[in-house]
């Protein structure tokens, strides 16, 4: 017999099972209603990337560029797509340079201080310890792209921001299948599933073209051997953080009958 699990803590109180733990009900004749919903989001989202999204995107980054150096515009890259058409990317119209030898003497005095501080901390440290060395690790491999082991590194900064720009808008086209498959399935009422599918293409709606524009800034003033790290730490690694932690509390709302 299995061990019985303990619903009681340590003052007598009950400990009802995390309802992770349990089993969630699967919506009653979910395939007809729900698998509509999210190709119907994805195909809207498709249709409104050009006349309301990218504009929105624009006038988001414009703000920012306004706020940070008035003299910094958004200019749109142009993305060819079949039939003829393409998709103007806004994308502030920012240099990154390669590094210097004083740059080089500085990441590399950080890049030991970062592993010396590794080495110092005492193993109650230790998950700031695996962040630091996480950290260097991430920055010690992108800076190769600058060394002739991997040169030349082979991204300018408007190609980078353009491309992160149009993966962000693929993310956003995917996301109503993927709550489709995962989120739909369960007896939550359509509403709150087309509502909880709405706030996450708000989100990244709104956090690409700030994620983006920050970034430009920031490899602008700290050189292109920082944006291999900046890809890896604060790139769409974000948005997805922020894609499960909506599903998350989407998780907590009431089902349908309870």
């Amino acid at each position: 017999m299995r061990p019985a699990i303990p619903v009681e803590g340590w003052r007598g109180g009950v400990i009802p099972a995390h309802r992770g733990l349990r089993i969630m009900p699967r919506e009653r004749g979910w395939g007809r209603p729900s698998l509509l919903v999210g190709p119907l989001l994805a195909l809207a989202v498709c249709l409104v990337a050009r006349p309301i999204i990218l504009p929105l995107w624009t006038a988001i980054e414009t703000f920012w560029c306004e706020q940070a150096t008035p003299a910094i515009k958004v200019i749109q890259l142009p993305y060819a797509l079949p039939w003829h058409t393409n998709l103007p990317v806004p994308v502030p119209d920012l240099t990154a340079a390669p590094p210097t030898h004083e740059a080089w003497m500085i990441c590399a005095a950080l890049f030991v201080a970062d592993l010396l501080l590794v080495v110092l901390l005492r193993r109650r440290h230790l998950p700031l310890a695996l962040a630091l060395f996480t950290l260097a690790t991430i920055f010690g491999i992108g800076a190769l792209g600058f060394t002739p082991v991997l040169a030349p590194f082979p991204y300018v900064l408007v190609g980078y921001i353009q491309s992160m720009l149009l993966m962000g808008l693929a993310l956003m086209v995917v996301t109503p299948l993927m709550f489709m498959a995962i989120y739909y399935p369960l007896d939550f009422s359509v509403t709150k599933k087309i509502v909880l599918t709405l706030l996450a293409l708000a989100w990244l709606a709104v956090a690409l073209p700030c994620q983006f524009c920050l970034q430009a800034f920031a490899a602008s003033s700290l050189g292109l051997i920082a944006l291999p790290t900046l890809f890896l730490l604060a790139g769409l690694l974000l948005d997805v953080m922020g894609l499960v932690a909506l599903y998350s509390w989407g998780m907590s709302w009431r089902l349908r009958y309870e």
